[in-house]
């Protein structure tokens, strides 16, 4: 068992289920865990720890890129000021952007987060990610409601998503339904298949109530007149 680590808490979290302070977690060399079993059958050299030992926690969606951005809009000011004053201030030298980023990911990793679904406009997160510190999965973002747009948008998304694929796994994905012409979406389907897809949706009531209106209009668009039921 020289080659094993063995961990005693407090509680062990299962991800399912919260286990007693009579369990060991044993560890391979490299990490992976092996078994749980009782203290009685975990043998000698068992390490004692404070607290709960947990799965690793994941941080679903992130925007890593606007890390220096923290404190720096009022809340509660509604989604419209908000996404303005993201657009309008999120301008800063590199070198501030950087150290940021690389403080806003050692945060994570000090607080138990092993995985990040990332938000992604552009390349400013690339250099720390090549570190491989965190497991990444970059949700490269592709946003513009003019059909004329489209080309250049996509063009913009895919060099993103080129480079960034390069260091973890990556989507190209929509903003939301209000930011992305029919022409855009059409660009970006092909790179749905076998893919993890984000979209920010249904943020505010604005938006559910267009949510709504639009899916009532399909419904009653597709509804059959003699029977009454919905039919597509």
């Amino acid at each position: 068992m020289g080659s094993f680590r063995k961990f005693q808490a407090d509680n062990i979290f299962t991800g399912t289920e919260m286990l007693p302070a009579n369990q060991v977690l044993i560890c391979n060399a490299d990490g992976i865990v092996e078994e749980i079993t009782d203290v009685q059958d975990a043998g000698d050299s068992i390490e004692e720890v404070k607290g709960i030992l947990t799965p690793g926690f994941v941080n679903c969606h992130c925007h890593l890129e606007l890390s220096h951005m923290r404190g720096l809009i009022p809340e509660k000011t509604g989604l419209i000021d908000f996404v303005f004053s993201v657009v309008t201030q999120r301008h800063f030298p590199d070198e501030e952007i950087a150290a940021a980023i690389a403080t806003a990911e050692n945060e994570m990793l000090q607080n138990g987060i092993v995985a990040v679904g990332d938000i992604s406009n552009n390349l400013l997160t690339l250099w720390q990610k090549q570190k491989q510190q965190l497991r990444y999965y970059n949700f490269v973002e592709a946003s513009g409601w003019l059909p004329a747009v489209a080309e250049q948008r996509f063009g913009r998304s895919k060099e993103n998503y080129d480079a960034l694929s390069k260091v973890s796994n990556s989507s190209i994905v929509p903003h939301a339904p209000y930011s992305v012409s029919d022409a855009l979406w059409q660009l970006l389907q092909p790179y749905y298949q076998n893919k993890v897809v984000s979209i920010h949706n249904q943020e505010t009531v604005f938006e559910d109530e267009l949510f709504f209106a639009e899916l009532w209009g399909f419904c009653a668009y597709v509804r059959n007149d003699e029977t009454g039921h919905f039919v597509l």
